[in-house]
């Protein structure tokens, strides 16, 4: 009798256990990281798993000299993670998908409305055939860099026109300054957040996607306009008297000492400015270029260097995508990532005044949010056009300041490069998600 009461006993609790207790989705997630550092993803996967009981994440890191080539053989092996993150650059995720080893979230972007939350700059970068195949990973920006000090010590407020920035530059030049803007081209990548945010500007958004995924060419005049107006600019010496033999390196502790009023960059020289400026980072802030030409727009400059997949083989997809949601779509997830650090795609307004980051970060974000109804453009042509394009285009970005090159000789060998690596099949897959 004793037995049969404890058995009815134990019966009657284990019915009203929470299926959680006895039947969870495992997700596990693989970030590149050093095993047992802690990073912002174990932050929210915690958060999401007590909100889940019926889920459970783990992240496992692994560092970057092992994740690539553990990845694909594990994808291939129906094993491996159930969400990763991985390139989206040219020729990264193609093998992938067309080995049919990660899953497509078109579905998912309609039922969860990415379209409020992607910027369509985004999804031409992550998405091909029609289909979304990857959620884009934290994204960068570029702004221009200023001392408020110096501009307020020669009477120059932040200018909003072209007139008004030619007017800056020239104070700053009479008032001594030989470099009134640093550009770091001894090292040549740092002209080309120049050379993407000008063709951006020049070309508007649409003007950058049929070149990258349509018919159209680097030497449509767009792209040949923005290229002379640069070397107009080097010749006006606002980049200095010799601007490709100064490093970016040098550039960068020129700017924080004060002696360089400007400079176009990232997010990515805060920390460091935090510690080379001292008390003086108060000193600092960001404003988006002006239009260079009447009726322009401000397209802000958006790139990113990976995006979030998950495994076609997985049976834990919906609990995969459910996890990338909360990170990348919930208010709770992004401003998580904002506190560490890592900066989502998509509008920033809501999230920006909540989270807690250095004020030169909320700066730069808000100088590019404040035009996002514009649409984007890529920060960085550099990282979504084949090697082969980019060392034309850096060696040519230099020539064009030391004026040995004309714009049409550099537009020209870029379609060069353009059409042979299109013609071998080495660039980004057309991008776009098939409208329903």
């Amino acid at each position: 009798m004793n037995k049969m009461i404890k058995i009815s006993a134990i019966a009657a609790a284990i019915s009203v256990l929470p299926i959680a207790a006895y039947a969870q989705s495992e997700v596990v997630v693989w970030v590149a990281g050093e095993p047992g550092q802690a990073n912002v993803y174990d932050h929210l996967a915690s958060a999401y798993n007590e909100q889940n009981a019926d889920v459970n994440v783990t992240i496992v890191k692994n560092s970057s000299d092992l994740f690539n080539p553990a990845l694909i053989p594990a994808l291939s092996a129906g094993e491996g993670p159930d969400l990763f993150s991985f390139g989206t650059g040219p020729g990264q995720p193609a093998a992938l998908i067309a080995g049919g080893l990660v899953a497509d979230l078109t579905d998912a972007y309609f039922a969860n409305d990415w379209a409020d939350v992607i910027p369509q700059g985004i999804v031409v970068q992550t998405s091909s055939d029609g289909k979304l195949w990857a959620f884009g990973n934290e994204v960068e920006t570029t702004g221009m860099f200023y001392n408020k000090a110096v501009f307020a010590e020669h009477g120059i407020s932040v200018p909003t026109t072209w007139a008004e920035m030619e007017a800056a530059v020239a104070k700053l030049q009479d008032a001594g300054f030989d470099t009134p803007i640093g550009l770091g081209a001894a090292d040549k990548w740092p002209i080309s957040h120049w050379q993407s945010m000008m063709f951006g500007r020049y070309a508007g958004p649409e003007g950058i996607e049929n070149v990258l995924f349509g018919d159209g060419a680097w030497t449509d005049a767009p792209f040949v306009a923005a290229s002379a107006k640069l070397q107009e600019m080097g010749q006006a010496g606002w980049f200095g008297p010799t601007p490709v033999a100064i490093g970016y390196g040098e550039l960068m502790d020129r700017f924080w000492a004060g002696e360089i009023p400007m400079t176009l960059t990232g997010p990515w020289v805060i920390n460091g400015g935090a510690e080379a400026a001292g008390d003086r980072i108060g000193d600092f802030s960001v404003f988006a270029v002006p239009p260079f030409e009447p009726g322009q727009k401000i397209h802000p400059t958006n790139s990113i260097g990976s995006g979030w997949y998950v495994r076609e083989s997985s049976e834990n997809k919906d609990a995969a995508i459910d996890f990338m949601n909360y990170m990348f779509a919930s208010q709770e997830g992004r401003v998580t990532l904002l506190n560490a650090g890592t900066v989502p795609v998509g509008p920033l307004d809501a999230a920006l005044s909540e989270a807690q980051m250095p004020p030169l970060a909320v700066d730069i974000w808000k100088a590019s949010d404040d035009h996002a109804a514009n649409g984007s453009v890529p920060a960085f042509l550099d990282t979504i056009t084949p090697g082969s394009l980019t060392t034309v285009s850096y060696d040519g970005l230099q020539a064009l300041l030391l004026n040995v090159m004309t714009p049409e000789d550099f537009t020209g060998e870029m379609q060069s490069a353009w059409a042979a690596a299109k013609e071998a099949g080495e660039i980004m897959l057309p991008g776009g998600i098939a409208e329903r």
